[in-house]
C-alpha cells in the first residue's frame, strides 16, 4: 500500500461571539453561569488532512494551533503540511515508524519543526491502519483499559460565585474532574499583592465550596514568578480551605523544573506539568528532576500519537499520572484523544469536549459525550465520518 495524495483544507469554526474566555474582566462579570459553561473558547486555526491510498483507503488528520500558546498560525501550519507531503507521498502509511521518521529528517533540525501539522498526519496515519487492519485506533495502540471515560473540564469565571455556579453546572451533568484557572492577571500586569491576594483568595473561596470527590486542577499556565510566591499561595490557600482532591498545574515557567521540584517538596498538593511537556526526551529530565505527579498531554503538542505513547510509557515506569486536554478543538479530535485515553492505565478525567463549543466541521460519528462520560465504540480507524459537501473548496 502506497500513499498516492495528501490533501489538507483549512476549517472555520463557529462559535457565539460573546466567547466567554474571550470577554473583558467587566464583560465577563455580566455572564451567567449557563453562559461561561457553554462558551469557552475562541476558534482555533484548524486544518482537516486527508490521506490517500493506492488502494482506495482513506484517513483523516485534523491539526489545530492558537498561535499565542502553540507559536503557530495557519501559514506556517500550511507550510509544514507541505513539507511532510513531500516526504511521505509514496510511502507505506502502515509503517508508522517510517511517517515518523520522514517527518522528523525535516523537522527537528535546529528547533523543531510544526509539531500540530506532524500530529494531523500522524491522526489520520492511525486512522487510515486502523480502517486497513479493521480495527480501533486502540487497539493499535496496544488496546484499551475502558471505553467509558470519565470527562474533566475548564473553570472560568470573574467571581467565586461565577465559578461555583459553572462548577455545579458540570458536576449535575456528571464531571469528575475540573480545572480552575488563576494566573492571568500575573501574567499581563506582573506581579502585584492586589493581584496575587485576588487569585489567593478565588482559589480559597472555591475550593471551599467545592465537594471533595471532584478533582480540582488548579491552572496557573506559568503565571507565578517564582517557587516562593507559589507555595505561600497554595499554603494560603492550605491553611484556609483545604481541598483533599486538589492539585496544582503549572505554576511556574516551563523550563523551571527546579522550582517545580521545589513546590513538589514543600507542599503536600500534586504537581500537575502542561506546558513543559513537549516531547518524550523533555519527560525524561521532568522524571530526572522529580518535578511533577502528573501531566497534562496534548499530542498536538507532542507530534501526535505516537510520541504520546511514549511519554505515557515513560511517565507509568516512573509512577506519573497522565491527563489528556482537549485539543484539536474537533469531533475528530476529541475522538483521537478518547482512543488515546483507553490506553492508559491509571485513569484521570480528561478534557474531551472542545468540539462541543463550535459548529460549522463536516464530521460525524466517534466519540459521544452523555451523562458526564465520553464513549467510543469499537469502529474501524476513529469511526469518524467526513461530508465533503461540507469541506472548503479552492
Amino acid at each position: 500500500m502506497k500513499i498516492i495524495s495528501i490533501d489538507f483544507f483549512p476549517l472555520t469554526l463557529e462559535a457565539p461571539g460573546d466567547a466567554g474566555t474571550d470577554a473583558s474582566a467587566d464583560q465577563q462579570a455580566t455572564f451567567t453561569p449557563e453562559m461561561l459553561a457553554a462558551r469557552r473558547y475562541a476558534p482555533p486555526e484548524t486544518v482537516f488532512v486527508l490521506i490517500r491510498t493506492d488502494e482506495g483507503l482513506e484517513g483523516y488528520g485534523d491539526g489545530a494551533t492558537l498561535p499565542h500558546y502553540l507559536g503557530h498560525g495557519m501559514g506556517s501550519m500550511l507550510d509544514w503540511l507541505g513539507r511532510f507531503r513531500n516526504v511521505l507521498t509514496g510511502e507505506d502509511p502502515l509503517n508508522i515508524a517510517g511517517i515518523h521518521h520522514r517527518m522528523e529528517a525535516v523537522a527537528s533540525i535546529g528547533v523543531p519543526g510544526c509539531r500540530p501539522a506532524q500530529a494531523a498526519i500522524d491522526m489520520a496515519i492511525y486512522d487510515l491502519a486502523g480502517k486497513a487492519q479493521g480495527c480501533p485506533v486502540y487497539e493499535l495502540l496496544g488496546g484499551s483499559y475502558r471505553q467509558e471515560l470519565e470527562l474533566q473540564t475548564q473553570m472560568h469565571g470573574h467571581t467565586v460565585d461565577q465559578l461555583l455556579g459553572v462548577c455545579n453546572y458540570y458536576v449535575e451533568r456528571g464531571f469528575t474532574g475540573l480545572k480552575l484557572k488563576i494566573g492571568s492577571q500575573l501574567r499581563q500586569h506582573g506581579y502585584a499583592k492586589a493581584l496575587f491576594d485576588a487569585d489567593a483568595d478565588k482559589v480559597a473561596g472555591v475550593m471551599a465550596r467545592l465537594p471533595h470527590h471532584v478533582q480540582v486542577d488548579v491552572d496557573a499556565n506559568q503565571g507565578i514568578m517564582n517557587a516562593k510566591m507559589a507555595v505561600a499561595m497554595f499554603e494560603r490557600v492550605r491553611r484556609q480551605a483545604f481541598h483533599p482532591n486538589m492539585a496544582i498545574e503549572q505554576p511556574l515557567h516551563h523550563l523551571d523544573l527546579a522550582g517545580h521540584a521545589q513546590i513538589r517538596r514543600m507542599l503536600p498538593f500534586p504537581v500537575v506539568l502542561d506546558e513543559s511537556v513537549t516531547s518524550p526526551t523533555a519527560m525524561l529530565q521532568i522524571v530526572r528532576m522529580e518535578a511533577a505527579d502528573r501531566i497534562v498531554l496534548k499530542p498536538n503538542r507532542v507530534g501526535g500519537l505516537w510520541p504520546a505513547r511514549r511519554i505515557i510509557d515513560i511517565c507509568e515506569a516512573n509512577g506519573i499520572g497522565v491527563s489528556l486536554d482537549t485539543m484539536p478543538f474537533t469531533l475528530l479530535g476529541d475522538t483521537m484523544l478518547c482512543h488515546l485515553g483507553a490506553t492508559i492505565r491509571h485513569h484521570f478525567p480528561l478534557d474531551a469536549q472542545g468540539h462541543t463549543f463550535f459548529a460549522g466541521t463536516p464530521f460525524s460519528g466517534g466519540v459521544a459525550i452523555r451523562g458526564g462520560r465520553a464513549h467510543i465504540g469499537a469502529a474501524p480507524g476513529l469511526g469518524v465520518e467526513v461530508d465533503p459537501n461540507l469541506l472548503p473548496r479552492d
